[in-house]
């Protein structure tokens, strides 16, 4: 390509003419349709044929290459309403991934295309960046103001509404807090493009349908504000599994089936009490995942015993554990037996003898000699509330310490 053209590309950066400008010229110059797309492939500017159904705001339907063919170049095909659509992709950043270019319609001659793409790419790189120091400015201050409310740090009730009005919103209303935090798989290490791509897309997500609730982040963690008019525990809990549930569509649907774990704190009239409510939400979180649950909301209030035993010393669980349970394991491991499955699994069934024979498909009297025979171990009877209650928590304790 004749470097004038690569001038014209950084030209429309520097005069910070918008992504559609860098579009239309790449559109241009390849004579081929084109597409900018932020991390969640969400579009921010095209040029593409009339009668195309892309427009600025979906999502590309398409699923983003793995592997290189060669260099940064990526290759795949679009599903759209004529039918595929071949496509060249280049990602836009190196050090930092800001999102995606597409050059549809390439065939499988696609080297006259390599250096417009570069040039583009450079140029998109250069206005993203520029856009996305804003927004970190942005984001920084509204994380900072966000902390000092759930650690406390404002004076009083009247500075922290005072400080909200600055940015919008409603601290007069009680607020219910949630935490949100992306499900890792395995033993891997935090993503960070992922984590990114994730932020955004919840926060593009609650921006357009729930624009009044407060989006924050910390470390790995969302931090979210929902203002409520009712103290029905009810109500509020309706509302907050019903925004989980949209949140856990649309990371599902946009990040390759990935889901995300919440804890939500309980309900506190006034906002100098949401550093409450922010510890709570912790818990519960802290708990789910000591228990191996995933893309699950859990709630502080219904956690009952365990949030009395989260705090206790490893040693006093290591012992609750084995007075409780012991006896049980050790049958297991000498006889080869599978007792301690055939109890979670009843418990699990809330007694059901059907419904737990059911699950392990075994039959029922298969079941009750297996309980009877857990009976004689224990020395208790499983008919007794006080004796479930002590073993549905000690299998807690077991899943706790990783048995």
């Amino acid at each position: 390509m004749e470097p004038q053209k690569w001038y014209r590309f950084l030209e429309i950066a520097a005069a910070g003419k918008g992504l559609v400008a860098i579009a239309r010229l790449l559109a241009e110059v390849s004579g081929r349709p084109v597409v900018i797309c932020d991390l969640t492939l969400r579009i921010l500017a095209s040029q593409v044929l009339p009668g195309n159904t892309i427009k600025l705001g979906d999502y590309l339907p398409v699923e983003l290459p793995r592997e290189a063919v060669e260099g940064a170049f990526y290759r795949g095909r679009l599903q759209d309403a004529g039918g595929e659509l071949p496509f060249l992709m280049l990602t836009i950043g190196e050090v930092t991934l800001y999102g995606y270019l597409f050059l549809l319609d390439a065939g499988e001659d696609w080297e006259p295309y390599r250096e417009p793409l570069k040039a583009a790419a450079l140029a998109a790189m250069i206005e993203m960046s520029r856009s996305r120091i804003t927004q970190e400015i942005e984001r920084r201050y509204r994380n900072e103001f966000v902390q000092d409310i759930l650690y406390n740090n404002l004076p009083n009730r009247e500075a922290m509404v005072n400080r909200g009005h600055l940015w919008g919103w409603d601290l007069t209303r009680p607020h219910l807090l949630v935490i949100l935090s992306l499900d890792r798989q395995g033993q891997q290490e935090r993503d960070e493009t992922l984590w990114e791509r994730w932020r955004q897309l919840m926060h593009y997500h609650l921006k357009h349908q729930a624009p009044e609730i407060i989006l924050a982040d910390r470390s790995d963690q969302l931090i979210i504000l929902i203002p409520v008019a009712t103290d029905e525990a009810g109500v509020n809990k309706g509302k907050i599994a019903g925004l989980v549930k949209s949140l856990q569509k649309s990371t599902a649907a946009h990040l390759d089936g990935r889901t995300f774990s919440a804890g939500a704190g309980r309900f506190y009239e006034n906002v100098t009490d949401l550093y409450r409510a922010y510890q709570e939400a912790k818990v519960a979180l802290e708990i789910s995942r000591l228990l191996r649950r995933r893309g699950v909301l859990t709630f502080f209030d219904e956690l009952g015993v365990l949030r009395l035993i989260f705090n206790q010393g490893e040693q006093e669980l290591e012992d609750y554990y084995e007075e409780t349970l012991g006896a049980i394991q050790k049958y297991d491991a000498g006889h080869n037996t599978n007792l301690m499955e055939t109890l979670a699994t009843y418990l699990s069934a809330s007694g059901d003898y059907n419904r737990a024979a059911e699950e392990m498909f075994i039959h029922v009297n298969t079941l009750r000699y297996r309980l009877k025979k857990i009976e004689e171990l224990l020395g208790q009877d499983l008919r007794r509330i006080d004796v479930l209650v002590n073993l549905y928590t000690a299998l807690q304790v077991k899943v706790m310490l990783g048995r």
